[in-house]
């Protein structure tokens, strides 16, 4: 069996058993946020009318967990026993392990820890998972769905050609704790690499005056308005911008191509 190629702005999954598709990954989107943040009033000043946390909400992929996680700290106080409802013990799914402490010793990531000694649960993600070439992928925790007991650690894999992201916990509780089957996880981000930035520029303050009329909340676009409309309407206009700009240039190239098999 012949697979598709996954083509930019995709991402794939294949479950490694098809009771996945019960609950599987999902793409975040601006008409369906988070059932939290609908209940939240659309009044001026709430976050429902911020358009940097709409559109962060809109970003990417969640991934939910596939099955149900139990955790809690040995009698001896070393660290921490934890198990799953395995779903598939034959296929992996629900299978953990772990990183021991070693693996990083005392860290401003282990420090907030209520044992911090204790490993680093790893469970074994059943999602095969697939991005274009030159595409990249980034896990992050559920920012605005935290965990008192546990965070998400984060991490960036070339999933162009590496294609298992494992979920591993940092666990910060100190009693007894589940996580239900379900639970939002996975932040998933991808991007494409030859994009990404690697210098950061800065002016004078002089400069200042001369930038202060440009760009939203600062110039001709108001960042008192009661929607996120004026905002949405400046990013279509430099995203349009964009697109005529790559087609004239993908234009030229072609013109080029033709002109050197002339010649």
């Amino acid at each position: 069996m012949k697979d598709k190629k996954v083509k930019p702005g995709q991402i794939r999954f294949t479950p490694i058993d098809n009771r996945l598709m019960e609950m599987p990954p999902f793409v975040n989107s601006v008409s369906n946020p988070p059932s939290w943040f609908k209940k939240i009033h659309k009044n001026y000043g709430s976050l429902r009318t911020c358009a940097g946390t709409v559109d962060y909400l809109a970003t990417g992929v969640t991934i939910p967990l596939w099955t149900n996680v139990y955790c809690r700290p040995r009698p001896d106080g070393s660290g921490w026993e934890y198990g799953s409802d395995e779903m598939s013990p034959q296929a992996g799914i629900g299978i953990i392990s772990g990183f021991p402490f070693e693996s990083t010793g005392s860290c401003p990531m282990t420090q907030v820890r209520g044992i911090e000694n204790s490993d680093f649960p790893k469970i074994a993600n059943p999602w095969r998972i697939e991005t274009a070439p030159g595409w990249s992928t980034m896990m992050i925790p559920l920012a605005w769905e935290p965990s008192s007991d546990y965070s998400v650690v984060p991490a960036v894999v070339h999933t162009d050609f590496y294609h298992t992201m494992n979920l591993v916990l940092n666990i910060t509780a100190s009693e007894e704790f589940s996580i239900k089957f379900g639970t939002p996880m996975m932040h998933l981000i991808p991007f494409k690499r030859s994009e990404d930035f690697n210098e950061v520029l800065f002016n004078d303050e002089s400069h200042f005056k001369y930038v202060a009329t440009k760009g939203f909340g600062m110039g001709h676009i108001s960042p008192r308005s009661h929607t996120s409309a004026p905002y949405r309407k400046e990013r279509k206009k430099v995203d349009e911008k964009l697109a005529v700009e790559n087609k004239k240039g993908k234009f030229r190239v072609r013109l080029t191509d033709v002109y050197r098999k002339l010649t």
